[in-house]
């Protein structure tokens, strides 16, 4: 019976594990806001790079959020991004609570959900887009 609950026990633990990241700090927005990147887990399929991004704020949101992650999608050759989740933080790094059911669905760029767009030349929104093009290019 020991070993069942050991089993169960493990496999229940293991669902809620996340892969792991390879936060790179990538630079600072005019806000002062710190940018990463997961440099381990930039994926391409079909031409499309995938890529996940983490912004630290300056200093705690009203809502209480202190940093940002969030899953992007970018075909390079049109150079368009689509940004496909998100998740706020009570703390930096993305770590404390999650506070996403209270924020809105936009990101500090003013992008919403699923919406393909270009970014502003020499942001640091676009120098990141290219970087990670240029990774798995």
């Amino acid at each position: 019976m020991h070993m069942r609950s050991f089993f169960l026990f493990t496999i229940f633990s293991l669902s809620f594990t996340t892969y792991a990241n390879e936060w790179k700090e990538f630079g600072k927005d005019a806000n002062g806001h710190i940018h990463y990147v997961d440099i381990g887990n930039i994926e391409k399929a079909d031409g499309i790079i995938y890529y996940w991004s983490l912004v630290d704020f300056m200093e705690t949101t009203t809502l209480g959020t202190r940093s940002n992650v969030s899953k992007y999608k970018v075909d390079c050759a049109d150079q368009k991004q689509t940004w496909l989740s998100y998740a706020y933080f009570s703390e930096s790094m993305g770590k404390g609570k999650k506070i996403t059911s209270s924020v809105p669905v936009w990101n500090h760029y003013g992008s919403t959900l699923n919406e393909i767009r270009s970014l502003t030349p020499n942001s640091i929104e676009y120098r990141l887009m290219m970087f990670v093009c240029g990774k798995k290019m």
